[in-house]
């Protein structure tokens, strides 16, 4: 073998050893680069899960501090407490357990709330709201929260409930002022309300933003679009009713009437026939009064003027007849007394009335003595 053809053949060998080389080299550069990427796809993965798993605890968390808000407001989800509120009931007593399954933006959660009786002195109820899911992974994930609901009647609200002048402020809920705080949102805006000691079927409907009365229904269920509904223009004047007067019981019936020079009574309602009150050691009342248009102009709010008066009972001075006082004083020292204040006559209201409190004592005997929130003046006769 000649000198060339050995130098040629040791060339060729030393190619095919480099070639080899080269793809080992690329075949690793691969593998490496694969497990990089399958490291970086499953990091994106876990970041997109833990993305998921923190928008829905915040969302859950909302879930749960808004029925813990709904509870300590005395309010009930109609779907829960069916039998409750087609009894007419509503309050501090009527706080009870119970569950919802709301939808979510990207998980369904079961929000589920259990409420006891604290052993105090002072009423209260403690309340634990805890609120689960199933993450993107499969795993159940759960979020707690806990809170204390107070209980007080109506004589120790009062001085908290007594609204400044001008436009209202907005209640807890987010809603107007002027709707109810028993009234059950359904959701589209809108709130209704069944007064106590009127029928089970009566749903009157308040827009949450004006607090204005929008419509009066007549239904059963908490399906409202199958309720029957009648649009109207109106306002609620409520309160509450002391019986002091030894011919009378909380039991006994009476009616509470309206002498209008404006406007028309819709019906008024209250609990003084039913052996259960909504609020012990008071009679609760709601009458439904409808605006009168007075100048044509749709962007002004329709108004009513007139009396109330306690009728149903016997009215007079001696020791055998009744005798009905009123709360009423200049709250907000303006120098007069507002249609909030309770006047003797209403002029020219144009929003819903809360707190419009009488007492009735026996008809020799004066009005109770009282100051401030607590001031009372004869109204009847």
């Amino acid at each position: 073998m000649t000198s060339a053809n050995r130098h040629l053949r040791e060339r060729r060998a030393a190619r095919a050893a480099v070639a080899g080389f080269t793809l080992l080299e690329a075949l690793i550069a691969l593998a490496i680069s694969g497990f990089g990427l399958i490291a970086v796809a499953r990091l994106q993965i876990g970041l997109q899960a833990e993305s998921d798993l923190a928008k829905q605890l915040s969302e859950a968390t909302f879930l749960g501090q808004r029925r813990i808000e709904e509870l300590r407001a005395f309010q009930q989800v109609a779907a829960a407490t069916a039998g409750q509120l087609a009894a007419g009931g509503w309050g501090y007593g009527n706080i009870a357990s119970g569950a919802q399954t709301i939808a979510g933006t990207n998980a369904n959660y079961t929000v589920a709330w259990r409420v006891s009786d604290a052993a105090a002195s002072v009423p209260y109820k403690n309340g634990l709201v805890s609120v689960t899911w199933t993450d993107r992974r499969g795993n159940a994930q759960v979020a707690t929260l806990s809170t204390m609901i107070g209980g007080s009647d109506p004589a120790s609200s009062l001085g908290l409930t007594v609204p400044p002048s001008g436009t209202p402020v907005r209640k807890p809920k987010n809603r107007d002022l002027n709707v109810p705080v028993p009234a059950v949102d359904i959701g589209n805006g809108t709130s209704y309300f069944t007064p106590p000691g009127a029928p089970s079927t009566l749903k009157i409907i308040f827009s949450n933003t004006t607090g204005r009365v929008t419509k009066r229904c007549n239904g059963s269920g908490a399906d409202w679009t199958a309720w029957s509904c009648t649009s109207v223009d109106a306002y609620l004047v409520s309160g509450y009713i002391s019986v002091k007067s030894s011919n009378l019981t909380l039991n006994s019936p009476i009616d509470l009437t309206f002498a209008l020079s404006e406007g028309s009574l819709d019906g008024c309602y209250d609990d003084s026939g039913l052996a259960t009150k909504t609020y012990a050691g008071y009679i609760t009342y709601t009458c439904l009064l409808t605006g009168n248009d007075h100048d044509a102009n749709p962007l002004t709010p329709s108004r009513w003027s007139g009396r109330s008066d306690i009728t149903g009972i016997a009215i007079g001075t001696t020791s055998s007849a009744n005798k009905v006082c009123r709360y009423s004083a200049d709250y907000d020292g303006t120098g007069g007394i507002t249609n909030y204040e309770h006047p003797a006559t209403y002029a020219n209201a144009t929003e819903s009335l809360e707190n419009q409190n009488f007492t009735i004592v026996r008809g020799n005997d004066p009005c109770p003595s009282g100051t401030g929130i607590l001031a009372l003046v004869q109204h009847q006769p």
